[in-house]
């Protein structure tokens, strides 16, 4: 009997939050430049503020603002420079607001620089006016100025105002500061803020490690030493598909941050076969999470279960009720290593467009429910073109793939989740999105994963007329401006 989706999604949800209670390994310490894609363990915090010390914006001339207050073209002020402060110098005592002579004081600091520091009987210097806002000057243009004091002169025609081009300390990032939630995936653009503040390592959660088996007495062969890291491909007359669910399993589990192992190809349709892998396997506790394709074939969805089962294993769901693949499997599996590991079971169809609806809408989901992150959500795009799911008129399917009938679901057809994979792009000027259904949405076609870029998310039985807002996912781990 087939589980609706969503009731798979929280069954997904609740095994996950098991196996995060369980798991041995709660986080681990990575360079600051290896984080990005890793999830945060915990809550990242500042340890220091930033700045940390009140810095210039702008290059120019540290000074009193007041002392500006009615500078005009008609009135104006007068600076002696009595000093250069340059970024990564000690800052020096604020010097008086005027010196001997009467003369306004100033000191020219450069942009990053630190401020002056003031003394308890000195006004701080709270501003720095622009070095396009100012003009030098001669000693002769300075009423009153003593030349013994100092020949460098500015005048300013126009006030400046207070903490103009000063960047107060701790206004970028207080100490304590929260930087990145625990559960948060780290992306290049956080390592500039934890970078300012000096982190250079951080606590991730530990990349959830993955066994792939493929499965099909028609695949070329291939030899498999995963513990040396060797592979090689046997090739005869009777096997002549090349294996593609494998490569792409381990290729999508990377992109969405676990670490894969391609652990071989269980060619044949023997209970005897895959219960020897996985009890071998599991005696490893390696994985976390163990994934075979061709659960769905005639051969083998008829003693996967019972092999699971044998094993000690609880099985969550043996069918869903989604197309395609619908009789994708789910499972957890006690590890008889000595630490009692739990790891998760997938059984996935072996047509490799059943593979990825199953990977994009039932792994994914897993690997986030674990990872304590939240789920990707669906966005709206415009349908470009007429879309039926009616079984009478599916465009493009193999004469002999199954129909909505032989799911075996109970709750009948419409309460079957409908995935296509398609095109989004952009419209003109890029204020929505206009998605188109690739053409042949054939389970064991290829070819159409070239071009399409997304999951479109379709009702089971209707018409979805064109101009129609319909709910699409990513196909793989891309960014908005990829949907081009």
């Amino acid at each position: 009997m087939a589980m609706q989706y969503q009731a798979a999604l929280q069954e997904l949800q609740k095994v996950a939050y098991d196996m995060s209670k369980r798991r041995t390994r709660t986080e681990e310490l990575v360079r600051l430049e290896d984080s990005v894609g890793r999830t945060a363990a915990k809550d990242i915090l500042s340890p220091e503020s930033t700045p940390p010390f009140d810095t210039a914006a702008a290059d120019g001339f540290a000074m009193i603002s007041s002392a500006t207050i009615n500078a005009s073209p008609t009135n104006p002020v007068y600076f002696r420079v009595v000093g250069t402060i340059m970024p990564g110098d000690e800052p020096p005592r604020s010097p008086p607001c005027r010196g001997p002579d009467g003369v306004l004081q100033c000191m020219e600091i450069m942009v990053g620089a630190r401020f002056p520091e003031a003394t308890e009987h000195m006004t701080h210097m709270d501003a720095c006016a622009w070095v396009t806002d100012v003009r030098e000057v001669s000693l002769s243009e300075v009423p009153k100025a003593d030349p013994q004091l100092g020949s460098r002169f500015i005048m300013l025609t126009k006030p400046v105002t207070h903490n103009a081009n000063r960047r107060r300390a701790g206004t970028d990032i207080g100490k304590g500061d929260r930087l990145i939630r625990a559960g948060k995936k780290i992306r290049s653009s956080h390592v500039l803020p934890l970078a300012s503040v000096g982190i250079k390592e951080v606590a991730v959660k530990p990349l959830l490690r993955v066994g792939v088996w493929s499965t099909g007495r028609e695949i070329v062969r291939t030899d498999v030493n995963w513990a040396e890291g060797t592979i090689a491909l046997k090739k005869t007359e009777t096997r002549y598909t090349h294996d593609a669910d494998g490569p792409y399993l381990m290729a999508a589990f990377k992109e969405y941050g676990a670490e894969p192992t391609f652990l071989g190809l269980l060619a044949d349709d023997e209970p005897a076969k895959l219960e020897k892998a996985l009890r071998e396997t599991m005696a490893t506790d390696k994985f976390d999470i163990l994934v075979t394709t061709g659960a769905a074939t005639p051969g083998r969805s008829g003693f996967v279960r019972p092999v699971i089962e044998k094993l000690g294993g609880e099985v969550h769901f043996h069918e869903v009720a989604m197309r395609p693949g619908a009789a994708a499997m789910f499972a957890s599996l006690e590890s008889n290593a000595p630490n009692n590991g739990l790891a998760s079971f997938f059984g996935l169809p072996g047509d490799p467009c059943a593979t990825a609806a199953c990977f994009r809408f039932l792994i994914v989901p897993y690997l986030q429910f674990v990872r304590g992150e939240k789920l990707d959500e669906l966005f709206l795009a415009t349908l470009e073109l007429r879309v039926s799911t009616r079984q009478d008129s599916e465009p493009n399917m193999d004469a002999g793939a199954p129909v909505e009938a032989s799911v075996g679901n109970d709750c009948g057809p419409l309460c079957l989740d409908c995935f296509r994979h398609g095109r989004l792009t952009a419209s003109e000027g890029g204020r929505h999105k206009v998605v188109r259904m690739s053409k042949d949405q054939s389970p064991s076609k290829t070819y159409p994963f070239i071009d399409a870029n997304c999951w479109i998310h379709l009702p089971h039985g209707q018409e979805i007329v064109a101009g129609a807002m319909v709910p699409c996912l990513s196909l793989s781990a891309c960014r908005e401006e990829e949907w081009q």
